[in-house]
This record gives C-alpha cells, structure tokens and sequence, in this order.
C-alpha cells in the first residue's frame, strides 16, 4: 500500500501534529519525545510500511488493534493519525533499564499490551504529544 505523502502533511497541519517531508520516499510525524511515526514509500508496494524512527515495530498495510477477547479495529493510515491525535490511539514506549526499545500505537479500547510486560521492563502508554508552535 502506498502512503499519500500530500494527504497525510495536510491533515497533520489541519490536526495540529508537526510533520515532516524527510526524503520523496518518507514523511515523518513528530509524536514527542522522540517518537517520529513515518510513513515510507518504496519502489515495491508490499514493502512500504509505517513504522517509528529506529524502533523495531512496523506495519505493511493498515494497522490491527485486538483485545484479549478477539474483539479488533483496522484503522486506515489517516485514521491512525487523527486517533493519535484525539487520544483514541497512544504511544506505547517499552524500557528496559531506562532506554526505550520500542515504540508502537496501542488503541486505547482494543488492546492487551500489559499481559507481555517482562521482569525489568516498564512500559509507558501517553499520548501523542506533537503539535504546531
């Protein structure tokens, strides 16, 4: 799936997130402290993905949000952004001795992120905080 770069820069300004045109095959969206949400295009269509600057968590299509239940919702890209935006989806920060390995959106309704916490590691669930100055 290919991302328009075009559609998600206007809708981060009309919402409020700082967003960025990287290179012509990535934009970035600022969700604070440190996690850049980024869309990339590449030449094949099954390898475009979103995914966090340097963060091993990564999609190739649209995002799945599941609860323990099997109860789910598939958000389409510009509806992950206007739920980061509205607090419906979270950033979802895992630590392990005080630095972050990864970063990935949780839905605030449809999730079961807790029940994988290891010994040692602390997860932080926020909302994005990006916004225009």
């Amino acid at each position: 799936m290919r991302y328009d770069f075009v559609l998600v820069h206007q809708l981060c300004r009309e919402i409020g997130l700082i967003v960025r045109l990287n290179t012509d095959h990535r934009i970035e969206v600022d969700l604070g402290r440190d996690a850049i949400l980024c869309f990339q295009n590449a030449e094949r269509e099954e390898d475009c993905l979103i995914g966090f600057l340097g963060m091993p968590w990564h999609v190739h299509d649209n995002p799945m949000f599941a609860d323990a239940r099997g109860n789910y919702i598939e958000l389409d890209y510009l509806d992950l952004l206007t739920g980061l935006k509205e607090g419906r989806v979270l950033v979802c920060e895992r630590e392990v001795k005080g630095r972050t390995v990864d970063i990935w959106p949780v839905h605030s309704e449809y999730n079961d992120e807790l029940k994988y916490l290891e010994e040692g590691e602390r997860i932080i669930v926020r909302r994005a905080t990006g916004q225009l100055a």
